[in-house]
């Protein structure tokens, strides 16, 4: 018998729709001038909206969540997207509210990730009892709650309406766009700070995530998606705006100029590869061609735009790596990691984490302390303090302990085997749609996880792909797992 399904409240598009977005829209523009006024008449449209049409609320989340609009408060940035998903909290949780709280577990908890993210959230709260800034790790977690618990559940409730997806993945496809674009502006006319100077005459793209890393993951966990879903989905989706995303999301990775990016993007294709290879071998020379040839391209336009100078105010052309250079020290990097300077801080930070771990094994140093923890005890050449560890998995058992690392690596783990387990048992049952849906998920995860072995990447904005791959396979698990596709 099936699971009961969490819908979303609400029509997509009602009528009623139009007199909310305009006040939402008025209060965007008078929030130029006038920002509280402004952020106060955009969420009584909001919130309107969120009523009379709440997966248009979601929607509009996802194009807000990569723009750093906000306020500072506490020393923590509270964005326009952070007060969005309170929103979206509230009218879920009073749609679903009637059906006890075994129904509100199975809204916000998905049996697929439910006891890894559980733990994750226990050990979160235990880890106040000795953080470093309390108030720090409780902003932490109120961010982890948005993220894994709230907006999972909010993509989730699409259950099997295409319709609903297809305008998560469109708003997704666009926005990366627009930041990938403006990626590339800035590459081309050297807009950013010296340091990520590359090629002379150019700079590593950001987009609006202040560093390149996490523009590259924007990017990167998006490419699945769409290379998934352009060669693998039904013949009735619109080829067109899919080959346009998977350009413009392969050239956003690439003019990252972010090895994490690279090579999360080279494991994602390899493994979705595999997966394709034996469930539906006949896609796999397509998605070749697509996943592969694309991104081989974008390298070459990249690295011939290179060879320009728009900017007129570069170093030397020698002072700074070009495309392909930067691609050989992907790997020398990896052979010689104290050859590399960025290699070499990396490794500085992780015995940093790891003294913190051996330090504070049981509960760690507070969720998202471990900045202050390295900024109390820096290594020894180590040329600035980081915002965090560069590494997923050392930033959780220095924040949480060891038991953080244990919680990081059983959570991807659910990722992996749900969405595997779905796709190799009903590949030639499962609609189109959803097994392209779910492939794309499946990169994407695999994509996030190959990057943060070197970076930490849970932060607003960059994290959206991945929050919409674990509803896809939340999704998946609650239609497909128990029963006969139909």
């Amino acid at each position: 018998m099936q699971a009961e399904v969490n819908k979303f409240p609400g029509q997509i598009f009602p009528n009623s729709i139009w007199i909310p977005l305009a006040i939402a829209a008025l209060g965007a523009i008078i929030g130029i001038r006038v920002g509280v006024v402004g952020t106060a008449v955009f969420f009584v449209g909001y919130i309107w909206l969120a009523v009379v049409s709440f997966p248009l609320a979601a929607t509009l989340y996802i194009v807000a969540a990569p723009f750093p609009i906000g306020l500072i408060f506490l020393h923590h940035k509270f964005y326009v997207a952070d007060f969005m998903a309170m929103v979206l909290a509230f009218k879920l949780f009073f749609a679903n509210v009637h059906k006890g709280f075994g129904g509100l577990m199975d809204t916000f908890f998905p049996k697929p990730f439910r006891w890894p993210l559980l733990f994750i959230l226990v050990l979160s709260v235990l880890s106040l009892v000795d953080s470093l800034s309390r108030v720090g790790t409780v902003i932490k977690i109120l961010e982890y709650i948005e993220f894994f618990v709230v907006m999972v559940a909010v993509f989730r409730s699409a259950d099997k309406d295409e319709k609903i997806w297809n305008g998560f993945f469109t708003a997704l496809f666009i926005v990366v766009g627009a930041v990938a674009l403006y990626g590339l502006y800035q590459f081309l006319f050297q807009l950013g700070p010296v340091y990520n100077i590359v090629d002379g005459h150019h700079v590593r793209a950001t987009g609006f995530f202040g560093q390149p890393n996490p523009f590259g993951a924007f990017n990167e966990e998006t490419f699945p998606l769409a290379v998934a879903l352009l060669t693998l989905g039904p013949a009735y989706l619109k080829r067109g705006w899919l080959v346009v995303a998977t350009i413009v999301s392969a050239l956003g990775a690439v003019v990252s100029y972010s090895r994490g990016t690279w090579v999360a993007d080279a494991a994602a294709v390899f493994f979705m590869l595999v997966v394709i290879l034996l469930t539906k071998p006949e896609l796999a020379k397509k998605f070749a061609w697509y996943s592969i040839g694309i991104p081989v391209v974008m390298f070459g336009a990249i690295f011939l735009l290179g060879k320009t100078n728009l900017s007129h105010t570069a170093l030397a052309s020698t002072a700074h790596k070009n495309t392909a250079e930067r691609l050989k020290s992907t790997v020398t990097a990896i052979i010689h990691p104290t050859g590399h300077f960025d290699t070499n801080q990396r490794l500085l930070i992780w015995k940093s984490a790891v003294q913190a771990i051996l330090e504070h094994p049981i509960i760690g140093v507070g969720l998202g302390n471990f900045h202050l923890f390295i900024q109390h005890h820096p290594p020894k050449g180590l040329a600035a303090v980081p915002p965090m560890a560069h590494n997923l998995y050392l930033e959780w058992g220095a924040d949480l302990g060891v038991g953080g690392i244990i919680a990081g690596l059983w959570f991807e783990w659910c990722w992996i085997k749900n969405a595997l387990t779905l796709i190799r048992r009903k590949s030639r049952l499962l609609p189109d749609y959803w097994y392209a849906a779910l492939v794309g998920a499946f990169g994407s995860t695999v994509a996030f996880i190959v990057h943060n072995w070197v970076d930490f990447l849970i932060d607003q904005g960059v994290i959206v792909p991945l929050l919409i791959s674990l509803a896809v396979i939340a999704a998946g698990y609650n239609l497909y797992r128990t029963r006969s596709v139909s």
